[in-house]
């Protein structure tokens, strides 16, 4: 494979960002399809929608239109989570099914590209590089304090929150039901909903703290193996 590397008028985090999206298509790993996002999109915004029809009062939403509206939300909400689960355990199963082997043949594949990205980087100034890893350094350690106190180990829990809150939602519903399980009170109501909006939020957040940690490693690299290019 030839890759010539061309600098470009200074490195910016646009520039690195976009190498670092290239870097991410290496993976052997699928990522997340569009359908299981708006999969897992769906269900929150069911979830709120049924939630906030549950609550209302009679002279805003009658019964039968309510009805109606709760047994909608039930089914979208159903099949949107169903659907998410379904899609996250097909694509990473094969991770924990051998992880020691995929994660060998994971560094393999990615190997390649992650030296060009290093050479890449290495074109630039050594001043610029590690001005921005100092300040890269400085995001991670604030995004950490702040993703400590909010969510912990987010990483380890998984599905395990939005299966927490599912429970909450339907432990009194039964069979034929179907308004039952958003038969719950304001309280346990705004519960659910925060546990599955904070459960969606966190990952965004996991996914930034993670291309924060591949920054500040790739312009490390840069400085450690190649420091003839310094100014």
């Amino acid at each position: 494979m030839d890759m010539q590397v061309v600098p470009e008028p200074g490195l910016s985090f646009s520039w690195l960002y976009r190498q670092v999206q290239q870097y991410n298509e290496q993976s052997i790993h699928p990522k997340a399809s569009r359908l299981e996002r708006w999969a897992l999109g769906t269900g929150v915004a069911a979830t709120a929608a049924g939630l906030t029809a549950g609550m209302l009062p009679v002279s805003v939403l009658p019964l039968s239109w309510a009805l109606m509206a709760l047994t909608a939300c039930l089914a979208i909400e159903v099949s949107g989570f169903t659907l998410f689960l379904f899609l996250m355990l097909k694509r990473e199963g094969g991770q924990y099914l051998r992880p020691r082997l995929s994660h060998a043949a994971e560094m393999d594949a990615n190997f390649a590209y992650w030296t060009h990205l290093v050479k890449q980087l290495s074109a630039f100034p050594a001043a610029e590089r590690e001005e921005r890893l100092r300040f890269v350094l400085a995001l991670q350690k604030t995004m950490t304090d702040r993703m400590g106190l909010m969510y912990g180990g987010l990483q380890k829990l998984g599905p395990f929150p939005v299966l927490v809150a599912l429970y909450l939602q339907f432990r009194t519903w039964t069979p034929g039901d179907w308004a039952g399980g958003f038969d719950v009170n304001p309280a346990l109501g705004l519960l659910i909903f925060s546990m599955v909006l904070l459960y969606a939020l966190g990952w965004v957040l996991v996914g930034m703290r993670t291309r924060l940690d591949v920054y500040s490693a790739l312009l490390d690299a840069s400085l450690k193996d190649a420091p003839s290019t310094a100014p």
